[in-house]
């Protein structure tokens, strides 16, 4: 049992500021972005004004998984890995993310 730990070559990091959703894949060997979707992006923006809603709201941060994992998926990736700092609660916008990545094909590893 024991030995080390297995790496993780793609992690998933989020920002959630009171108006916009960001979330991006980065690969951990090089800091490079893989895949990237942000609420800044005038087809997110668009799409979300036509629903009705903000750009910061829990719906928002569905969007954006969703558009998340399909730029990740079409970049050939697999999984990602999402470590949840101290004190970062699995709620709100954060769970509604992981959980629309989930959802479109994108699981957690």
């Amino acid at each position: 049992m024991g030995g080390l730990p297995v790496p993780k070559p793609f992690h998933l990091k989020m920002f959630f500021s009171n108006k916009n959703v960001v979330a991006q894949i980065v690969r951990m060997a090089d800091g490079h972005i893989v895949a990237a979707a942000s609420t800044h992006e005038a087809a997110a923006k668009e799409a979300l004004k036509a629903a009705g809603t903000s750009t910061s709201c829990k719906e928002a941060a569905r969007a954006i998984g969703e558009a998340l994992a399909q730029r990740a998926k079409a970049a050939g990736l697999d999984g990602v890995h999402w470590r949840r700092r101290h004190g970062e609660g699995y709620i709100g916008k954060r769970k509604e993310l992981i959980e629309a990545l989930r959802a479109a094909g994108m699981p957690l590893v």
